[in-house]
């Protein structure tokens, strides 16, 4: 069923008894040394038949390997490839919903440490679909250091009142036919508008889903997702949004009668301790967008999200066509995006004045690896983030604090001619200071920020001191001075980290990152003082 060029892994499930198949969709070396995803599908159909099903020669999954990712798809019990709950081979009426989030959770978690096993990455990021982003909830607000990003695609949120009238607490599992499958593509596409799958595609694509299950008139598929979103639709979700800790995109189509802007909104609000929320809305797709023929758009804006996604961006108007050259967008979609640049006077990352660092994106690599700071420490400097993102003030004025009570260090923030401190001064770059403070948390070690360590480390120096904001302090941080301070910045921070209610050991874990993030970051500042050739 997967195409060729996947890989297939039979691996335990909770259930005893009960295998799960776990598809690699694309043939590579076992630790290929590629960010991992894994997709979880909706409530009706596997993974052969949405992420790794392929027209006109390409997948979703195919599109998102080929931009420099590890693609891998589960098949959650009683779907695709993956065993049948016994129960499925009787009366749909002798068994409780099969399927629910909280058991598929547990489904994810073993996948997850195959993968992990298998690969040896540390953590991974999600595709979902509808209904599967529950399961993944789940999953990453009991793992937040093992969860990088989440591209929610089509996913269910909570409701307030009723659309439909309850299911009961069964059947165990119900048989969905190509008929149906079909009533769903057409559904909330408007009338006057072309098909969003022609039908002759879609008569393959039916063909192969029955395949799925050749012993009946359609196919059987665990009632529970099923029930989870009616649930949901009532007052009562499976998972709780805010108690995820990593960067989440809500893509959706505009004709998407699942997901409404409503239930868009009210997900992106409860996404609280997500540092980085994303709502975008594309035009001409519906809840199986992702098969339809503007499918590109969604691939898209998935692959750009899990490469950290387009920052300082709030309305894009897409006009191009997409990259297939067939299908040309209308309308417009929004995105809320948490992660813009900060109004900052002198913050500047990127600017043309913006000094080019002379170090390499390898010998950055390189340092990275003199300083052990692993990928896994990677995690916890992200998982930092949400704990410092309110405490970054108080840090700075702590830090301050410490500077103010030795003479040799006060005097960089000092009028030269007054001996006074230059209170508009030193307010500037304790604000720089505090968003450094964020912008370590984040991890993203770019040509961006690689920059502009070298120019932080400029300003200490004569080389730079004093310039951006045309001050009068002393003209020249000694360098004895600004490595040492790397203490003094570290030290002190394992209460602020302690707060965020995370275990002993968690906290330290960060604690132990953000030792090696700060030394990394004054190695690079001290490069100004280094003799042409010594550094």
């Amino acid at each position: 069923m997967v195409p060729s060029g996947a890989r297939r892994f039979r691996i335990d499930s909770s259930r005893a008894g009960r295998r799960l198949c776990l598809h690699r969709l694309q043939e590579l070396p076992a630790r290929a040394d590629r960010p991992i995803v894994l997709y979880l599908h909706g409530a009706t159909f596997p993974s052969a038949l949405s992420v790794a099903y392929r027209f006109d020669g390409c997948s979703w999954g195919d599109a998102v390997g080929d931009a420099g990712f590890d693609v891998w798809a589960l098949d959650f019990l009683g779907f695709g490839e993956s065993d049948r709950y016994p129960e499925m081979d009787e009366s749909p009426d002798r068994s409780a919903p099969l399927g629910l989030a909280r058991e598929a959770a547990h489904q994810v978690d073993a996948a997850v440490g195959f993968i992990r096993d298998y690969t040896g990455q540390a953590t991974v990021s999600f595709i979902t679909h509808s209904w599967g982003s529950m399961p993944a909830g789940l999953f990453a607000a009991a793992h937040p250091t093992l969860v990088d990003r989440i591209v929610m695609f089509a996913p269910i949120a909570r409701r307030t009142g009723p659309r439909y009238t309850p299911m009961p607490d069964g059947p165990g599992w119900r048989i969905v036919t190509a008929e149906q499958q079909w009533a769903r593509f057409v559904e909330d596409q408007p009338p006057h508008e072309q098909p969003v799958l022609p039908r002759e595609l879609f008569d393959a694509w039916a063909r192969a889903y029955l395949a799925t299950d050749p012993q009946a008139e359609g196919v059987r598929t665990p009632a529970g997702p099923f029930v989870e979103i009616l649930r949901a639709w009532h007052g009562e979700l499976a998972w709780d949004p805010g108690r995820v800790q990593a960067p989440v995109a809500i893509l959706r189509g505009a004709w998407d009668g699942l997901v409404s802007d409503a239930d868009a909104s009210w997900l992106f609000d409860a996404l609280v301790r997500a540092p980085d929320r994303r709502d975008v809305k594309l035009a001409r797709g519906t809840h199986l967008m992702h098969l339809e023929v503007t499918r590109r758009a969604l691939w898209d804006e998935s692959i750009a999200f899990l490469h950290g996604g387009r920052r300082g961006i709030q309305t894009t108007n897409r006009s191009e066509p997409f990259r297939s050259d067939r299908f040309p967008t209308e309308g417009a979609h929004r995105m809320h995006d948490q992660s813009q640049k900060p109004d900052l006077p002198g913050y500047n990352p990127g600017a043309a004045e913006v000094a080019k660092s002379p170090i390499t994106m390898q010998e950055l690599a390189d340092l990275r690896a003199s300083a052990l700071l692993s990928d896994e420490d990677v995690v916890y400097l992200r998982l930092s983030h949400d704990v410092l993102k309110d405490q970054a003030d108080a840090l700075v004025h702590m830090w301050r604090g410490i500077i103010a009570q030795h003479p040799h260090l006060a005097r960089s923030g000092q009028d030269v001619e007054t001996g006074q401190r230059d209170t508009d001064y030193v307010d500037r770059v304790g604000r720089r200071f505090a968003q450094w403070v964020l912008d370590t948390a984040r991890a993203e070690f770019s040509q961006t920020w690689l920059d502009y360590q070298y120019e932080i480390g400029l300003r200490h120096h004569r080389t730079k001191k004093n310039r951006t904001d045309r001050a009068h302090s002393d003209a020249h941080v000694r360098g004895r001075d600004l490595i040492a301070f790397a203490a003094a910045i570290v030290v002190p921070m394992r209460p602020y980290l302690a707060m965020s209610g995370h275990p002993a050991d968690v906290v330290g874990r960060m604690y132990d990152a953000w030792w090696k993030a700060v030394m990394l970051s004054v190695t690079l500042w001290s490069q100004p003082y280094m003799n042409p050739g010594d550094f």
